[in-house]
């Protein structure tokens, strides 16, 4: 479950980046001095305002904003949802929900501290797998059938119709044969993108696999339709969003570390999955 941000979401990235800028500008003002941030308690009972009714609150992470004096930085979940990154003051009687925005260091804080919670576990990934469209494994795709045992995999959240993803399948791919590296497929298409969803229903009824992914970027109609294909995108979709997904590409890698995004190069999906801490065993 999302912390309901209500009124406040909507205004958030404007907060945000407005406090960037006066922040940094009034911590050379205040000088010295260290944020104390708030109890676990306190924010459990006053995020509780904007929750729903015995909704439990977990406060995962909570720090002092070094960007910003004043400011506290807390990573909650909410029923052992997807982490949410939210800001307080050292009361905890207010709180900002939204993208908090660097313009000075170009870095999005928000995404930064998001990305290092964003975990999926074994449990999670056994039922990520049941949504797995098919797989693509030392040049083959498999569908409906599991492809021989593979020592390595990643998950590979994607949109037929998602240009990011698009150009980095090719990637994916020559990495994936390199590295002998299962991609379990799970489709995700965006109401951002026209003619996604049916795609991804069509990829399902008429079981196409890897390759087709390229096909269906490029074409101007989906293929046939089936009740089945759509109640399986539509599950595998709401299986994601637990799972704190909100974009494509996403890579989630074997030790269950998520990172939303595409990959830059094969060095880029080496460090991410393949290097000694990304190969470590999840629990």
């Amino acid at each position: 479950m999302r912390f309901n941000y209500s009124k406040i979401l909507k205004y958030g990235m404007l907060f945000s980046v407005g406090i960037t800028a006066v922040g940094l500008n009034a911590c050379s003002k205040l000088g010295i001095g260290t944020t104390k941030c708030p109890s676990n308690k306190i924010l459990v009972e006053n995020i509780g305002h904007f929750t729903p009714p015995g909704a439990k609150v977990d406060v995962v992470a909570e720090k002092p904003l070094k960007q910003i004096k004043g400011l506290c930085e807390a990573v909650i979940k909410i029923n052992d949802g997807p982490p949410n990154v939210i800001y307080t003051d050292p009361k905890g009687n207010y709180f900002i929900a939204g993208q908090l925005l660097n313009a000075i260091t170009k870095q999005n804080l928000t995404e930064e501290t998001m990305n290092q919670f964003l975990k999926v576990n074994k449990n999670q990934q056994s039922s990520l797998t049941q949504y797995v469209i098919f797989s693509y494994y030392k040049g083959k795709s498999y569908f409906g059938t599991n492809p021989p045992a593979a020592d390595k995999y990643i998950y590979l959240i994607t949109d037929p119709k998602c240009p990011f993803c698009h150009n980095a399948e090719p990637i994916i791919q020559k990495w994936a044969d390199k590295n002998n590296v299962e991609v379990r497929v799970i489709l995700f298409p965006l109401p951002i993108h026209p003619g996604a969803f049916q795609s991804a229903v069509g990829l399902y009824c008429n079981q196409k696999g890897w390759n087709s992914l390229h096909d269906a970027y490029n074409a101007k109609a989906p293929m046939s339709q089936c009740p089945q294909g759509e109640t399986f995108i539509k599950n595998s979709m709401q299986e994601a969003m637990k799972l704190g997904v909100e974009g494509t590409p996403t890579i989630i890698c074997m030790n269950g570390k998520m990172h939303p995004g595409a990959p830059s190069s094969e060095d880029q999906l080496t460090k991410w999955c393949l290097s000694d801490k990304s190969t470590t065993a999840n629990k």
